[in-house]
């Protein structure tokens, strides 16, 4: 895969991606809060909401990712969502995961707590084997390369996560002595 995005670049490849960005900042800034972003961010907080969602949500969210290019998610949930676009650890093949997110500059930053699970997230292992990979924002596409973030940068950003999400916390807990994994993702050219 290309480098990663030099901010000082002006290659036409490095534009194109600077234009991505932009439109996808476009998207993030259309997501609202609604009624259920704040029934869902109450629920999110018990272990009862976890259990049940870890069992339809992934069943039921990669359907509604597909409707109009993941913006009708959005839009439902009130959350940045994406669908990250990975190889299989094991099969070697093209794997998909709807996902919230954090932005943090140009870079999405991911969070494998498994619903509270204790286990990692496939997609987890997927990064970790094959760190190069793609993200879809609303309309947009960008290929990235992840990296597993260190214990000091996962604590400066999960508090970010915890305000879009506060059943992260009770994840947490649940999950013991395993910390979840924390991923930056850098938009490549």
């Amino acid at each position: 895969m290309p480098d990663a995005l030099d901010p000082t670049a002006d290659t036409d490849a490095e534009r194109a991606v600077r234009a991505r960005l932009r439109r996808i900042a476009d998207h993030e800034a259309r997501v609202r809060a609604n009624p259920l972003t704040t029934v869902t961010r109450q629920a999110s907080r018990t272990a009862a909401f976890a259990a049940v969602y870890r069992r339809i949500g992934p069943k039921v969210d990669p359907a509604l990712m597909k409707i109009r290019e993941g913006r009708f998610l959005a839009a439902l949930y009130g959350f940045p969502f994406l669908t990250l676009h990975t190889t299989g650890a094991k099969s070697g093949q093209p794997r998909e995961s709807p996902l919230l997110y954090v932005r943090d500059g140009d870079d999405v930053m991911l969070l494998g707590t498994n619903f509270g699970q204790a286990k990692h997230p496939a997609w987890t292992a997927n990064l970790l084997a094959h760190p190069d990979c793609a993200i879809a924002i609303g309309p947009e596409r960008l290929e990235c390369r992840a990296e597993l973030c260190d214990e000091q940068t996962w604590a400066e950003i999960f508090p970010r996560f915890e305000a879009v999400y506060p059943g992260y916390a009770g994840y947490l807990e649940r999950r013991g002595e395993l910390t979840p994994r924390m991923f930056r993702l850098r938009p490549v050219v």
